[in-house]
Order: C-alpha cells, then sequence, then structure tokens
C-alpha cells in the first residue's frame, strides 16, 4: 500500500504543477479586453489623425483671408437693417426750383424710426407742418439737375439730419421716398 501512496502523491504533485504552467483564464486583463483596448486606441489615434488634418488645412487655406467672417464677404448681410416704424403724416410737397427758369417738383416722404419709439411718432405728429415746411424749402433751393435719382441718397441724408436736429424726444432713422418728380 505504500507503493499506491507514492503513487498518488507523486500524481497529486505532478497535477497541480501542470496547471500553473497554462494561460490563466477568467482573469481582469483576458485576452478579449485586451484586444478591445487595443482596437479602442487605434481608433482614438486616427480620430486625433484625423482633426489635426482638417485644422491644418483649414488654417492653411485661409491664411489669406481677412478674420472679419460673412460680414467682410458679403455686402448683403452689411446692408440689412431692424425694421423701422413709419409715419405718413407729412402731406405732399409740391414746390418750384431754384432755377432761373423754375421745374416743378411733387415729394412724398414717409419718416422712420425705431420700431417701438411711441413718443417720436407723438412728435413727428405734432411738428407736422414745421418738418413739412423744412422739407419744402429745403428741395426749393436746390436746381432740377441736383434733384436727379443719383443724388436720391444724399438728400435723404440731408433732409433726416435737418429733422433731427428739431426733434426733442428721439430721431428718425430713415426718409423714405414715395413719390418724387421734378417736371422742367
Amino acid at each position: 500500500m505504500s507503493d499506491e501512496q507514492q503513487d498518488l502523491n507523486l500524481e497529486d504533485v505532478g497535477a497541480g504543477a501542470d496547471e500553473g504552467a497554462g494561460p490563466r483564464k477568467g482573469g481582469l486583463f483576458s485576452g478579449l479586453l485586451i484586444t478591445i483596448l487595443k482596437w479602442a486606441a487605434i481608433a482614438v489615434g486616427l480620430i486625433i489623425v484625423v482633426v489635426a488634418t482638417v485644422v491644418i488645412t483649414m488654417n492653411i487655406r485661409d491664411k489669406g483671408r481677412s478674420s472679419q467672417g460673412l460680414a467682410a464677404v458679403s455686402p448683403e448681410y452689411v446692408d440689412k437693417a431692424d425694421p423701422l416704424s413709419y409715419t405718413d403724416v407729412i402731406d405732399q410737397i409740391r414746390g418750384q426750383t431754384a432755377d432761373e427758369t423754375p421745374a416743378i417738383f411733387l415729394l412724398k416722404v414717409s419718416l422712420g424710426y425705431e420700431l417701438n419709439d411711441k413718443l417720436i411718432g407723438t412728435e413727428i405728429g405734432a411738428r407736422k407742418w414745421e418738418i413739412q415746411d423744412l422739407l419744402l424749402k429745403f428741395v426749393a433751393q436746390k436746381t432740377a439737375s441736383e434733384l436727379n435719382p443719383l443724388a436720391y441718397e444724399t438728400i435723404q441724408a440731408d433732409m433726416m439730419n435737418l429733422i433731427n436736429r428739431i426733434l426733442q424726444s428721439g430721431k428718425i432713422k430713415r426718409v423714405v421716398f414715395r413719390e418724387f418728380s421734378v417736371v422742367k
């Protein structure tokens, strides 16, 4: 029996040694987890390379451009303004030009002011006749050649400045011609 016990003891010892020599199974860092981490690192690396390439390419492309953005590129974007309230209380203005042989002019204007500014609208209504007289005298000092369509913007700006000088509760933002004709 002692021989049998020795054989058993040798097998027990040998069996334990064989199990420790093979790969461990079920540990925290198994082969599957390591493979997943490796592919995740590769994906993150590719994303970093793509982003860096895009940033460098955009910087090279935009090197000669101004940094003002869309406003510098598109004049339509710059010209857009907030909407205004308009009043048509100024009656039609008819008069004669300052020419040697006077021409007759006919003018209808609307005055634009801030959308929610009730005070300026009220003041324009109260000063209606004063504004109408001011505009009549201003246009009557011009010659027919000075009242051509190429000068409309300048005339509108001058009218706006004249009207704003007499207003106390605010300023108008725009003078709009509804009708402007000069007959020689």
